[in-house]
């Protein structure tokens, strides 16, 4: 999980290059089953239900999207959901997948930024990503959040930075892999061959070897964007 643009691709890419890990990609599974058990018919969330939830409901809903990831994998043991929007979501996570291992992804907040701003999402699900002033105040929303989660649920998410994966690729990738309980692969090293489907705008990116031309990128257009980022929270 992380911003759209935070190196999700990226992480997935080199996790479903190990033999024992099929990637999902952006599934909505989370936010579905929360709209289907926890909001009324107009969306609006029912807050009765959320604060006397019921322990034996959640652990169905845990039972449910496993069965749905287990679909779509082959009754693949380890899978990967990298839809980025799940930061959203930890507690909801937590409560139903309590054995789940939560990445967070992360990059220079100012690179993150302004490649949102200069990226057409497909999906037409992020809408604030044409309005610079919106995804500034997106980010700092997702900067809240996170500290939210980790100060309530202390060691439960583990974050990964863009910065270091690329300039340290061999060690991070061996942390991420102990983090994930999986043993180590040199697959996971040349996720580039990895010839599976990637449908996110970063499907050509992943198809080549780790580089840096991405970072500081936004120092080519600092007099466009110093206005906007001096609210940036990091």
């Amino acid at each position: 999980m992380g911003m759209p643009r935070s190196c999700t691709t990226l992480v997935e890419q080199i996790l479903s290059s190990h033999p024992n890990v099929f990637g999902a990609d952006e599934v909505e599974f989370i936010p579905l089953l929360i709209e289907k058990n926890f909001l009324d018919k107009n969306s609006r969330l029912l807050i009765k239900k959320i604060i006397e939830f019921d322990n034996t409901l959640l652990k169905k809903i845990g039972e449910e999207y496993i069965n749905k990831m287990r679909a779509i994998s082959d009754n693949s043991d380890r899978t990967t959901d990298k839809l980025p929007i799940n930061f959203l979501y930890v507690g909801f996570i937590k409560l139903i997948l309590p054995n789940s291992k939560i990445i967070n992804c992360y990059r220079n907040s100012k690179d993150n930024c302004l490649s949102i701003f200069k990226n057409q999402f497909s999906s037409g699900k992020i809408k604030f990503a044409y309005n610079m002033n919106e995804i500034v105040e997106y980010y700092n929303i997702y900067i809240d959040l996170m500290k939210h989660w980790k100060k309530l649920l202390p060691d439960f998410v583990y974050d990964l930075n863009y910065e270091t994966l690329v300039s340290n690729t061999q060690i991070e990738v061996k942390k991420l892999l102990r983090y994930c309980n999986l043993s180590w692969n040199n697959d996971c090293l040349n996720f580039h061959d990895n010839r599976r489907l990637v449908k996110t705008a970063s499907d050509i990116q992943v198809r080549n070897k780790i580089y840096r031309s991405s970072i500081d990128s936004w120092k080519n257009y600092e007099k466009y964007l110093n206005d906007y980022f001096v609210k940036l929270k990091n």
